[in-house]
């Protein structure tokens, strides 16, 4: 632990060191020689996009658009397009200002040789009372008055280049306050206490169950995005409080809006690193559209096969968009993806599962999913725009356990798919006063057929075969809601919500409202609040295992949040987030009867503090820090005990130094309490056989969980091509976390406890990618 403890004072200084080092402007390094980097003309490239109105989508005409530090700019035309050429080859600050807008601007946008970056800002309009003087200036923090509490937004560069997260979106988000990680080999989102299925996942406006690789409905395992963040434009986070036009989940929202494609020039980037190997593609199309498309193939197979590893993990992945521009009112966007997973993984006799049941059966996995979406947005004057999504949905999971000659002894295969239809319109009454007003539907078809030959669990108690077919009439879900944003005074926005669900299968019809608000105390200090009702349906494989299952009910949850935010400077905030969730009607499940009810309450709360630096040179990074309490209970009558997602304390420290636009060198330290888990306490004889006995419920930790990555990149300028490498060590001080015990009793019925290997102790990971 000496060595922890050193790298843990180093990190801490180099944190505090994030308040004392001055904003620097974002300069480009002098081509040529003086890198070593073998460029034969002067590296030059070009920025297009377009600025538009946030609440009307209307394009905005003469805003000023600068890249910061080279006195370039352009101004927006009347299609609030604009263009900039010559800018030499680096990283940069954009920003946009216009009169009567909030200004905006995006950090560490990226440059190159030839190929065209393409943006585009969406511009808040500025309330002023007369008389009142307030601070313009563009802030490195995104805001959005819509969502004023537990919001977050990443832009392409800060997930990229994130230490310890192997370019995965799932894997940086990890490191936001209220996030707790999983474990080294694991993707999923365990947010302020609550399960990975209560997270609301959109992909372009359409919702979909899942954006990982080897991701189980139910399960607690995730492997790595769908999504590279080459592909995205942003990324918004909301991690509680969430405004009407999100419903059916309890804890988060995760949405991703994908980039368009270049309308002047055809761009090209080859990606390799150990989650795969990627070809990705953008450009303009005939007749004036642009189209964005990507293909990963993973190599965990692979390295896998050669490390001699039981598990062979292999993974495809597509993405592509196409949009369309048709006219001045009318654009179309046609999305989608498709990815196929294969899993093998051999027994191990020897072993326990979480649930103590089928460690020595062979595992063989196949999962495949898609979605493909028609988005338009149709411009309605100068006050508004309606935005209409028609998507399709499939998912289908088959699992099978057995042995070489009966290899599905226990198995399923499961089969989801859904039709959905929703449009939103939005309207500006006036400049204090915006409207949203949604209506949805969505039909789903679920279909389940689960196996299992007779076993004995764990604790003894022997569970008969069984085989179950479900297969029910397609249900749907339909539902409206109204958003409205008020914003009375400059320093005041109001926003208020009311959403109704309707779900056919179990006859529910449930009423949520929604309250946000944001007070500016000062030009630098925001204080924000929100409050909402969130209920959450079964899903299709709790309901599938058992008739009685039939009945359940929607989970509950009420939020209560409140923070604070603080500009130390520009590029400098502090904020603090107090939270309190109320659970009701909670799934319980029994794994031994496969009987799920709505039996379950709880509560979880917590508080956040949260230190962030941004900036497109120099020294940038962030300290998060949760303190939280996750508890749950079975039963009016049971005890409570603490959620298995509960981890008390939860530090991310991360930091990042630019010395050029050819180096980047970051860190990232993290630390979590133990997660709870049941221990086995001693053994008793059944009939000849020894077996566990259990001890309370979830009241055990594992050890705590920390570990330290470091990334280093380096780019290579040429003269029609980039080349960027990296080098993320994971773990670097080889420590072995925990999160998992094995148990096996002797002949004498002494319990023996081992943990098993799980994850190697440092894991490096080496990447490459060309540009051209």
């Amino acid at each position: 632990m000496k060595s922890v403890g050193v790298t843990l004072l180093l990190v801490l200084i180099a944190g505090a060191m994030l308040a004392a080092v001055p904003a620097r402007g974002a300069g480009v390094d002098p081509p040529g020689g003086a890198h070593g980097s073998p460029v034969y003309a002067p590296v030059v490239g070009s920025i297009e996009g377009t600025v538009t109105d946030k609440y009307t989508h209307q394009p905005l005409f003469a805003a000023d658009v600068m890249v910061a530090g080279t006195g370039l700019g352009g101004i927006t035309d009347r299609d609030g397009k604009f263009a900039i050429s010559d800018v030499p080859a680096g990283s940069y600050r954009v920003t946009v200002s216009m009169m009567g807008y909030e200004v905006a601007a995006v950090d560490d946008v990226e440059v190159r040789d030839d190929p065209t970056t393409t943006m585009h800002f969406e511009l808040c309009p500025r309330v002023l009372d007369i008389g009142l003087n307030v601070l313009v200036e563009a802030s490195h923090f995104h805001k959005d008055s819509e969502k004023p509490t537990s919001f977050r937004t990443l832009t392409p560069q800060e997930m990229r280049y994130s230490p310890g997260a192997m370019e995965d979106v799932f894997r940086v988000l990890q490191s936001m306050p209220g996030v707790s990680p999983a474990d080294m080999t694991n993707s999923n989102l365990i947010v302020r206490g609550g399960d990975p299925s209560e997270n609301r996942t959109l992909f372009e406006n359409i919702e979909i169950p899942r954006a990982l690789h080897f991701g189980r409905p139910g399960g607690t395992i995730g492997g790595i995005s769908i999504v590279s963040p080459s592909l995205l434009e942003r990324v918004d986070f909301l991690t509680g409080g969430f405004p009407a036009r999100y419903g059916d989940k309890v804890s988060s929202v995760f949405e991703m809006k994908l980039r368009d494609g270049s309308s002047t020039n055809y761009n090209t980037n080859l990606n390799f690193n150990m989650g795969g190997f990627s070809l990705a593609a953008d450009g303009p199309l005939p007749g004036g559209g642009t189209m964005l498309f990507s293909v990963r193939r993973g190599v965990f197979d692979l390295l896998t096969s050669t490390m001699n590893v039981p598990a062979l993990p292999s993974y495809w992945d597509v993405v592509g968009k196409v949009t369309y521009d048709l006219g001045s009112s009318n654009k179309l966007s046609l999305v989608g993806f498709y990815f196929p997973d294969d899993l093998e993984i051999a027994a191990d006799p020897d072993g326990e599962s979480r649930h103590g049941m089928w460690p020595g059966l062979d595992l063989e996995r196949s999962d495949h999913g898609r979605a493909v979406g028609l988005n338009w947005r149709h411009l309605q004057g100068e006050r508004g725009y309606v935005l209409t999504t028609a998507s399709h949905i499939s998912n289908s999971w088959t699992t099978s356990r057995g042995t070489e000659e009966e290899p599905r002894l226990v198995g399923d295969a499961i089969r989801e798919e859904e039709f959905q239809l929703k449009s939103e319109l939005n309207r500006k009454l006036s400049d204090r006063v915006n409207v949203r007003l949604g209506v949805f539907a969505r039909q789903i078809h679920s279909e389940q057929h689960t196996w299992s030959v007779s076993d004995t669990a764990a604790t003894g108690e022997v569970i008969p075969a069984y085989r179950v077919t479900y297969d029910p009439a397609p249900p749907y879900k339909a539902g409206s809601y109204l958003q409205t944003t008020v914003r009375p005074f400059s320093r005041v926005s109001l926003t208020t919500g009311l959403r109704y669900d309707y779900y056919d299968f179990t006859g529910e019809s449930k009423v949520s409202p929604r309250l946000g608000m944001a007070l500016s105390l000062t030009d630098r200090t925001t204080l924000n609040a929100a409050y909402g009702h969130y209920y959450q349906t079964a899903a299709p494989w709790h309901v599938a295992l058992h008739p009685s299952n039939t009945t359940l009910r929607s989970s509950g949850s009420v939020h209560y949040v409140a923070g604070l935010k603080h500009l130390l400077s520009r590029s400098t905030q502090v904020s603090v987030e107090a939270y309190h969730k109320e659970l009701s009607d909670v799934f319980v499940h029994s794994y031994t009867s496969r009987i799920t009810t709505n039996k379950g309450s709880g509560h979880a709360q917590g508080v956040e503090l949260c230190v962030q630096r941004k900036m497109s040179r120099g020294l940038v990074g962030s300290l998060a820090y949760t303190y939280s309490i996750s508890m749950r209970r079975d039963g009016a009558s049971l005890p409570e005990y603490y959620s298995e997602y509960d981890r008390p304390h939860n530090l991310t420290l991360v930091g990042s130094f630019t010395p050029s636009d050819r180096w980047r060198i970051g860190a990232k330290f993290l630390y979590a309490t133990g997660s709870p888990y049941t221990p086995v306490v001693g053994s008793e004889q059944v009939d000849g056989e020894w077996y566990p006995v259990r001890g309370t419920k979830n009241s055990a930790r594992y050890p705590d969980y920390h570990m330290l990555d470091v990334r280093v990149d380096r780019s290579f300028q040429f003269a029609n091509w980039k080349l960027l490498a990296y080098l993320d060590l994971w773990n670097v001080y080889g420590y072995q976390n925990v999160t998992l015990y094995n148990y096996s009793i002797d002949e004498n019925g002494t319990v023996i406890r081992t943990a098993p290997d799980e994850a190697p102790r440092m894991l490096p990971i080496f990447g490459l990618e060309a540009r051209f």
